[in-house]
């Protein structure tokens, strides 16, 4: 027995003083490689050496953006390691999910993979970078002030044009704003409008440019023959307004709502024109105008509703210019750079909210803003008599304040997405009891008092019987130690 012990005891300080197993090597990677190639997916991949690797994925930066995009490794051969999604990068930086889709081009970015080890260690590989490629066309670029020209169609002075009209339209913009871009903004010229559409917006219709601040990119559709200082100039120096105009209230709480920025888009590149003043006049005079806080989203899409926002929008600019000065609307609208809501960056400009300056368009107009539609706050359902106040036994907090049914219909919800929730639906008629009573009688049911005495003489019995059992194992014969 003491020899046991002693030889217990040194094996125990043998493996003390031994080294200690080595841990698994860290995982090594090859150079990460992408490809970006418009209307395919984007492809990552590397190589990746590792004796604990029990899962890989890819992060993802829009350049500029510290948003993470995660997206997990689909194939492994080998060593080789690949994720292949159709990711739209600056949609999902800019929700901070994994949005579907293909990234328009200029879309640049850069990535590493990530190895998740079996004991929960993480190592990340070097970075890539990469940018989103339309590779179907032979692209001519010109670098000129503050803008980088693509285009195909075209010569050098086409090129030359878009860019000195380009420079003009930031130049008009910066000196109202105040702010200037800090980096060449990139145009891309399409030669047609099915070009562009598919580069950019595949699934809407009625759009001549799109402006991207996140990428500090514009598309325009401008034939090749056109000369520049037609609607393409318009065209360029409206994208580019936007351009500036994100520059000057870039904040990650609050944008302005969509009809000023698309208001202040058309105002500068070519005023409110008698072609804009039609659509308006049209909807005043059938009564059909859209209140401002319905066009704080997304335009309608049926077309003659489109236009009719862009009127609208620009109507609702030179409408406020008029009244309060230029300098008091720029002043509005460099405010949210700050995050502050609707109403308080009217408050501050021209001492009413929101709705109060829709009100006041309106009525220039010899209108009066329409009642909202849609889903409205119910009625107050009824309260408990445990409830109220007079019994003392009130809550100690509330889920806001009790809509009355007599309460006038609540004002247009100020948010762009905003929307306010309708009121709790009271449940079925109970006779007056609270929903889940019984129904207000006094018998008192006896079912769980009969359980719970038949529980109680359970445990007594199986106790003497495992009392008894345990006895006679005590009493009994015992074998040698």
């Amino acid at each position: 027995m003491k020899a046991l012990v002693l030889s217990l005891v040194a094996f125990i300080v043998v493996a003390l003083a031994a080294p200690t197993a080595s841990l698994a090597a860290s995982p090594t990677f090859g150079t990460p490689a992408a490809t970006a190639v418009l209307g395919q997916p984007i492809t990552f991949t590397s190589t990746i050496d590792g004796d604990d690797i029990a899962s890989v994925d890819v992060i993802i930066h829009l350049d500029g953006n510290p948003t993470s995009i995660i997206l997990a490794v689909d194939t492994q051969i080998n060593d080789q390691y690949q994720a292949q999604a159709n990711i739209d990068i600056g949609s999902s930086a800019l929700c901070a999910c994994l949005s579907s889709g293909q990234s328009a081009p200029n879309t640049k970015f850069d990535f590493a993979f990530r190895v998740h080890a079996a004991d929960g260690s993480i190592t990340t590989g070097p970075v890539g970078h990469a940018t989103v490629d339309d590779q179907r066309f032979q692209w001519q670029t010109l670098t000129s002030g503050q803008v980088i020209v693509h285009w195909y169609a075209g010569d050098q002075a086409f090129g030359q044009a878009a860019a000195n009209v380009a420079n003009d339209g930031i130049n008009k913009a910066s000196q109202l704003l105040g702010v200037t871009l800090d980096k060449p903004a990139d145009v891309f010229v399409y030669d047609t409008e099915d070009a562009m559409r598919t580069a950019v917006s595949p699934d809407r219709e009625n759009v001549a440019g799109e402006a991207f601040p996140h990428l500090d990119t514009l598309y325009v559709w401008i034939p090749h023959d056109q000369a520049a200082d037609t609607f393409a100039g318009t065209l360029i120096r409206h994208e580019l307004t936007h351009l500036v105009l994100h520059r000057a209230i870039d904040n990650p709480y609050h944008a302005v709502p969509r009809w000023m920025d698309e208001g202040v888009a058309v105002y500068l590149s070519e005023g409110y024109t008698d072609y804009w003043k039609g659509f308006v006049t049209s909807a005043v005079s059938s009564k059909t105008l859209i209140p401002l806080q319905g066009l704080t989203g997304e335009f309608p899409s049926v077309q003659s509703e489109f236009y009719l926002a862009y009127g609208e929008a620009v109507a609702a600019v030179d409408f406020f210019i008029r009244t309060y000065g230029d300098q008091t609307f720029w002043s509005l609208v460099k405010s949210y750079a700050n995050g502050v809501s609707d109403d308080d960056a009217f408050t501050t400009a021209t001492g009413s909210d929101f709705a109060a300056f829709n009100k006041a368009w309106f009525e220039s107009l010899g209108l009066e803003p329409q009642s909202p539609v849609g889903p409205q706050p119910g009625a107050a359902g009824p309260v408990p008599s445990d409830w109220t106040a007079a019994a003392g036994g009130a809550p100690a907090a509330t889920i806001g304040p009790p809509v009355s049914p007599a309460a006038p219909a609540p004002s247009f919800a100020t948010g762009g997405r905003e929307t306010a929730r309708p009121g709790g639906t009271p449940g079925p008629d109970t006779g007056g009891a609270p929903v889940g009573s019984n129904g207000g009688s006094s018998q008192t049911d006896t079912s769980g008092i009969v359980l719970l005495i038949t529980l109680v003489i359970v445990l007594i019995l199986v106790t003497l019987l495992i009392g008894v059992f345990l006895r006679n194992r005590t009493m009994g014969p015992r074998g040698p130690y």
